[in-house]
């Protein structure tokens, strides 16, 4: 027979809630997604490396690259949670499927339709095609990047292009009302070799700047 400690020493083994694995796995996938979105917002909102650098640019007391590092590092540890969440719940996850395929035969489209849409957004972005290019047209304004209305997202629609960053100099000097000539010249003092024909993203990647807004700033008198 037992006695009345051994009684609630039982009781208490049964109701005091276990470590969970399973669970801290999940509870790191929510807190390092978290913390992504923060430091991506950061990111986003941060002007390029140069300029954060000169003048010293700050969210909440971090620097744009200790953001970078923060987002970086929780990143990494979605990564491995997600693997171990994986391992977990390897067993259910195969019997999931085997049970939908049982019940439906033969591909299932939404997977290759994700793939297809995820595949159009990484091409659209980095092509700056519309409708992709609004949202870095407004990244680059926020940051104070545009200069004028021109290049807003309904005039780049107007003339068929996505962002301004696919304009060429010649271009974009003709619909601001800068000289061809006069902008080379301002470019070649900054060390920029350029061509009327190159477009101001090529400008950027090809001399060390992260947004054609930069490109943008060195024409201005």
């Amino acid at each position: 027979m037992q006695s009345n400690r051994e009684r609630r020493t039982h009781i208490n083994s049964q109701t005091k809630p276990q470590f969970s694995g399973r669970a801290l796995t999940s509870t790191c996938a929510a807190v390092s997604f978290l913390a992504m979105v923060i430091s991506g917002v950061a990111m986003f909102l941060a002007p390029s490396t140069r300029i954060a650098r000169e003048i010293n640019w700050q969210m909440w007391g971090l620097s744009k690259a200790a953001w970078q590092d923060l987002h970086l590092v929780f990143s990494a540890l979605f990564l491995i949670v997600a693997v171990i969440h994986t391992v977990f719940n390897w067993r259910p996850m195969v019997n999931y499927l085997k049970a939908r395929a049982a019940e439906h035969r033969g591909i299932r489209w939404e997977w290759p339709a994700a793939l297809l849409l995820g595949a159009l957004i990484w091409v659209g972005t980095r092509r700056e095609t519309l409708p992709f290019s609004w949202l870095l047209d407004w990244r680059e304004r926020f940051h104070g990047g545009q200069c004028g209305t021109d290049a807003s997202p309904d005039h780049a629609a107007a003339q068929g292009k996505g962002g301004f960053g696919q304009k060429t100099l010649a271009q974009y000097c003709s619909e601001q009302g800068l000289n061809l000539d006069t902008a080379l010249a301002r470019l070649l003092a900054k060390g920029i070799k350029a061509s009327k024909s190159d477009t101001l993203r090529q400008l950027a990647d090809n001399n060390g700047y992260e947004r054609p807004s930069e490109i943008i700033r060195l024409l201005q008198p």
